[in-house]
């Protein structure tokens, strides 16, 4: 295809570290996957047939473009359970996936250069939502030697008449830490101070080891300020079912119906029907939090003990992100090199807004065994480069 087709600044396309990694994946072979989030375990059995059940009764049309009435009766009921909170009906709106909802409440809300504030390390698509979304991402580094708790100092600085929001995520994807209930707290004093909104991505909710995540549907008082992002896909293990939802203000849930109508007008009703029975499935997503909390512990306890890797231990989520700087190598090689020598395949830090390659992400999304074998592959590999740079620096003496 000719180019004049396409739009001036995707004509040229980097080479990426995933078309590198991909070349080198396809030359060999037991390659243990450690780089995307989606987790091995399969929706539960139950979820599955109810949502066939339903569809076979005929739930196999649009659904109600703000989502399922029964399913939005289900996450009210939900966020009463599980954090004591009353949301109305008119607060929500379902979508495809908690990206979609993102999108949808950045659209909503940006006009062309307004700015949305996003600590680094970051998710990764959330700099490119902004911008398609006519705005501007404001970066703000969260330290390593603070446990990467959100820098409200750093943020304050940042604030200009063009911001309009901060975006947080927690429990958080790279990290795995979680933001504290006093950091939150002045996160709600500062947009106040500012009349800015907040967008609290809480996809990751459900994992959380320490008792520690604090919803921001619990500062109801300022409900008008905050939009919840959330997401069965994790949560659930339903990454393929494309089901998201938000919670925000009835008058901002308006203006994304109206935009989502030219866009996919409604989240897939048989996915919806699912999502129902997930919320009401008895101990489910306990069995799938336990699950995770064994794998990120166990690899905590791993990677804890590199003498070559620097970690601030996962709290939530389930990734770990160990500074590599000890091993003199970026990220994007140290990566490219554990794949090519050991077979394992981790992220560089750079997707997540790491100016420095000093960190990789590791997901444990596989079964223990697998993990183990994994995380023994990324010990041996920084071992051989620990005995180089010692060969290196005596034959340099």
């Amino acid at each position: 295809m000719s180019k004049k087709f396409i739009k001036k600044e995707y004509q040229k396309t980097p080479a990426t570290f995933f078309a590198r990694a991909a070349e080198i994946k396809n030359s060999q072979t037991n390659i243990i996957d450690l780089s995307l989030g989606d987790p091995d375990l399969k929706t539960a059995a139950e979820i599955v047939n109810q949502a066939a059940a339903d569809a076979n009764q005929g739930y196999t049309h649009y659904a109600h473009p703000r989502g399922d009435f029964e399913l939005r009766e289900a996450i009210v009921a939900y966020y009463k359970k599980n954090y004591n909170q009353l949301i109305d009906l008119d607060q929500i709106m379902i979508t495809v996936g908690a990206c979609h909802g993102t999108f949808l409440a950045l659209a909503a809300i940006l006009n062309e250069g307004e700015e949305i504030i996003i600590p680094t390390p970051y998710f990764a698509p959330y700099k490119g939502q902004v911008e398609l979304a006519g705005g501007k991402a404001v970066f703000v580094k969260s330290k390593f030697e603070a446990d990467f708790q959100l820098d409200l100092d750093a943020v304050e600085e940042k604030i200009t008449p063009k911001t309009k929001a901060i975006l947080i995520n927690s429990p958080h994807n790279p990290t795995g830490i979680i933001q504290k209930k006093k950091v939150l707290e002045k996160l709600i004093e500062l947009a106040i101070k500012y009349d800015i909104l907040i967008l609290s991505d809480e996809v990751y909710e459900n994992f959380d080891y320490k008792s520690e995540f604090y919803s921001l549907v619990n500062f109801n008082k300022q409900s008008d300020r905050i939009i919840i992002l959330n997401s069965f896909s994790k949560t659930f293990a339903m990454t393929g079912w494309r089901l998201g939802f938000l919670i925000a203000d009835p008058d901002l849930i308006n203006v994304m119906q109206n935009l989502n109508e030219g866009i996919c007008y409604s989240a897939p009703s048989i996915s919806q029907r699912a999502a129902i029975k997930a919320l009401t499935s008895e101990n489910l997503k306990e069995e799938i939090r336990n699950c995770f909390a064994k794998r990120v512990s166990y690899a905590n306890q791993i990677i804890s003990a590199n003498s070559e890797l620097d970690l601030v231990k996962a709290e939530g989520a389930f990734y770990l992100f160990p500074r590599i700087k000890k091993t003199g190598l970026k990220a994007e090689e140290f990566a490219l090199r554990l794949l090519k020598e050991e077979g394992v395949l981790v992220l560089p830090g750079d997707d997540f807004g790491d100016q420095n390659g000093e960190f990789i992400r590791i997901a444990c999304t596989l079964e223990l065994s697998k993990l183990t074998e994994a995380l023994a592959r990324i010990c041996s590999f920084t071992k051989k480069l620990k005995d180089d740079n010692l060969s290196n620096s005596k034959l340099n003496k």
